[in-house]
């Protein structure tokens, strides 16, 4: 699958850990179930300290071994407002 430039919108889940329990590895969960792993650049890592948060992505997608992969380009953090 040929990189293409998406945004997508989703909450920051963790979904790996070191032995310390640290998250290291983090996946924007979208509302339609897709489950997009982030790249671990600078960007990336910028990432990390958003867990639970919902945000707004745009980046540069590919798919490995069955996984989308995501290049985060830019990112805003969204919000709900519940009445």
């Amino acid at each position: 699958m040929a990189e293409k430039l998406i945004t997508i919108r989703g909450i920051v889940i963790p979904v790996g850990w070191d032995e310390k329990g640290e998250v290291i590895d983090a996946a924007i969960f979208t509302n339609d179930e897709d489950e997009y792993i982030i790249q671990k650049d600078l960007k990336g890592k910028e990432l990390l300290d958003l867990i639970h948060k919902e945000l707004e992505v745009s980046g540069f997608v590919k798919k490995v071994d069955k996984k989308k992969i995501i290049v985060v380009k830019t990112y805003a953090e969204t919000y709900v407002e519940y009445l």
